[in-house]
């Protein structure tokens, strides 16, 4: 059976962060503590942990743009075109993860704005 590359990549993508293969904070809000934050410090300390699961996935989306360039050196060998654009990909990837966690913080941080007091 055939698996699509998309649905490769993600899972390569799951396992590798669920694994600790990379090093993603396992700071990220569950839906309880999110349900539960009514207060602005409740708000404030999610917006700060979606700021560190940022961070983190742009340090990976950095290493696997170096690792992509590396791969893309003139010379290699035939399969290392396709491990660069593989890593520029994942890079891609990463960093549009990280703005969406920027973005979660953000409407956190409007939350904390607006909570009781």
């Amino acid at each position: 059976m055939k698996v699509p590359v998309t649905m490769l990549r993600v899972g390569i993508a799951v396992f590798a962060l669920s694994g600790g293969i990379l090093t993603a904070s396992a700071d990220v809000p569950d839906p309880t503590r999110i349900a539960a934050a009514k207060t602005p410090a409740d708000h404030e300390a999610i917006a700060k942990a979606y700021e560190e699961e940022a961070a983190s996935l742009e340090k990976l989306a950095e290493r696997h743009k170096d690792l992509g360039q590396t791969y893309g050196q003139p010379g290699g060998k035939p399969w290392q075109a396709g491990q660069a654009k593989h890593c520029d990909s994942i890079a891609t990837e990463l960093a549009a993860a990280a703005k969406n966690e920027r973005a979660l913080a953000a409407e956190h941080r409007k939350m904390a704005k607006g909570a009781e007091k």
